[in-house]
């Protein structure tokens, strides 16, 4: 586009005076955690299979919250519910990743990248694994 730059420049200022101005913005990256899932033998490859007290289970699931290029409204958290694996598991570690790639299956994939590790306390083990845990990301 024409002035390209006094169109940042612009937008920056606006948004510097009223931070409102703007309500969405398009992902950079596809960001999601490192969860696991009942194992499918036709889209999970066998070196992804544990086995646990659910079953078998496949590791390393790129479990998405936002996907790149999508709108991601300003303000409005994105929120997912997970539960423990173990009926005595006290908390849940949530490693959360981003790639550039929409389709990234697994987080061992070249383009993805670990940020960050978030541990979350669930100390009341009365329901096994029938406790469910939001996961929220603003």
């Amino acid at each position: 586009p024409r002035d390209a730059s006094i169109a940042v420049v612009k937008g920056a200022a606006m948004y510097g005076q009223n931070p409102d101005v703007i309500t969405a913005r398009i992902s950079k990256y596809t960001y999601g955690v490192k969860s696991r899932s009942s194992f499918d033998e036709k889209k999970h490859p066998e070196s992804k299979r544990v086995d646990g007290e659910k079953g078998p289970r496949c590791i390393g699931i790129f479990s998405k919250f936002i996907l790149i290029n999508d709108s991601v409204e300003s303000g409005k958290p994105i929120e997912s519910s997970y539960w423990p694996i173990r009926k005595d598991q006290t908390e849940v570690a949530f490693r959360i990743y981003r790639s550039t790639k929409r389709d990234a299956m697994f987080t061992d994939d070249p383009s993805c990248e670990h940020l960050l590790t978030v541990t979350v306390q669930s100390p009341n083990v009365e329901r096994g694994t029938d406790r469910e845990l939001l996961v929220k990301m603003d």
